[in-house]
């Protein structure tokens, strides 16, 4: 869409659509814009909502396809558990863009400690309810590495490509299994955690999908991942407190025999977005630049225990 959508018709939509009493009071704000999304955090006595609207032609990627109705569909089911905030709307914006809008209650601190992030996405991974309309994404060590295989494949002018594949894992190392399947939040961070009044909360379902909880411990400790949300990477005493609290030790035991595939995969990730946003968003391709610097270090990390 060219049209851009204001402050000014966006708080008229949202008046038509959330419980307010009294939008006098009410106070709509801008919050830094992501690479898929705007967003904007409205608010109002007692509760906080915050509002997405999603950009077009995000639906492509290889690895995190921004699809909105995934983070809908999460928000319907999670919410009731406890694990992500309320979904109060889901509709198209008066400029024909996907808009999401999620509320809370205001929190009395905004700190969230490592044992709650990992009790958090424990109990996430624990649930049983099944969530509707999400996609089927690599599951385990086999199905991630052809994965990234596929990735450096579409970039085959890229030097650094050749010399990625001298560190990618080999097949052998593991032996093929059938994949788990579960939903997976796939981009879990301390950037994607949310405090409320009621607790720590999940946000960002957009990139979600049936795959292995694995990858959400991988990617809680990912330094490139980390850099990409703008977070420090994690110091080495803080990732082994979270493996410590995560409830489920033998979805642990399996991280550390199959993270190397799964910070591979995320390295091959980083280079394509490296390489194919260089000639139309600079910044964005500087940030996988480093992202992909972070991932690579820590390879060689593991490569030399």
């Amino acid at each position: 869409m060219s049209e851009r959508l204001s402050d000014e018709d966006l708080l008229a939509f949202l008046e038509t659509r959330l419980p307010v009493d009294d939008w006098n009071g009410v106070r709509l704000r801008p919050l830094p814009v992501s690479y898929t999304s705007r967003f904007w955090w409205l608010d109002t006595p007692g509760r906080v909502y915050v509002v997405k609207e999603f950009f077009p032609g995000n639906e492509e990627n290889p690895v995190y396809p921004t699809l909105p109705h995934q983070e809908a569909d999460a928000l319907s089911v999670l919410s009731r558990h406890a694990l992500s905030p309320d979904l109060e709307a889901f509709a198209q914006s008066p400029v024909g863009t996907p808009l999401l809008v999620y509320g809370y209650a205001s929190p009395g601190s905004f700190e969230i400690g490592v044992g709650e992030a990992a009790e958090l996405i424990g109990r996430f991974a624990a649930l049983k309810e099944r969530v509707p309309g999400h996609i089927t994404v690599p599951s385990g060590w086999h199905e991630v590495l052809e994965s990234g295989d596929a990735m450096l494949a579409a970039i085959p002018e890229s030097r650094k490509a050749a010399n990625l594949k001298r560190l990618r894992p080999a097949d052998s190392e593991v032996k093929r299994t059938a994949p788990v399947r579960s939903l997976v939040h796939r981009s879990f961070c301390l950037g994607t955690i949310l405090a409320t009044g009621e607790g720590a909360r999940l946000i960002d379902w957009q990139f979600a999908g049936l795959g292995d909880p694995v990858e959400d411990i991988v990617c809680f400790v990912s330094p490139g991942l980390a850099m990409l949300y703008g977070l420090h990477p994690l110091v080495a005493d803080v990732e082994e407190m979270f493996l410590e609290h995560y409830p489920d030790q033998e979805t642990v035991g399996r991280f550390a025999q199959e993270r190397s595939a799964y910070h591979w995969r995320l390295a091959a990730y980083c280079l394509f977005r490296h390489e194919t946003l260089s000639h139309i968003n600079a910044p964005a391709a500087r940030a996988y630049g480093r992202a992909l610097e972070e991932e690579v270090d820590l390879l060689l990390r593991l490569r030399g225990r």
